[in-house]
């Protein structure tokens, strides 16, 4: 009699155990299924922005050869200016010496 109460108690547990199990992959169900229909909803949206984004790096294409004349631009008139200064002081100094040594 002890044996079968036994068996009765580890089967009662089997039974909730499987119970829990059950109830936990249900609940997963629904979360998968509240995903499912979120990734439904959000698609069209994410295909929108795919496409937004697959422009806008196309523009950028475009316009990156004009930004790299701008960028050599201002730097050769950087380089000119930089240059003229320095012929500015150069001459300055050596006329500087020069009338010193009359002086």
């Amino acid at each position: 009699m002890l044996f079968y109460f036994l068996i009765s108690i580890v089967f009662i547990a089997e039974l909730i155990i499987t119970f829990t199990i059950v109830l936990h992959f249900m609940k997963l169900d629904k979360m998968i299924n509240k995903y499912n229909t979120l990734v439904t909803d959000v698609k069209p949206l994410i295909k929108d922005m795919f496409v937004t984004t697959r422009q806008l790096s196309e523009e950028f294409l475009k316009l990156t050869p004009k930004v790299a004349d701008k960028i050599k631009f201002f730097a050769m008139n950087f380089a000119k200016d930089q240059l003229k200064n320095l012929v500015g002081t150069l001459i300055f100094w050596l006329v500087k010496t020069e009338i010193e040594k009359h002086v």
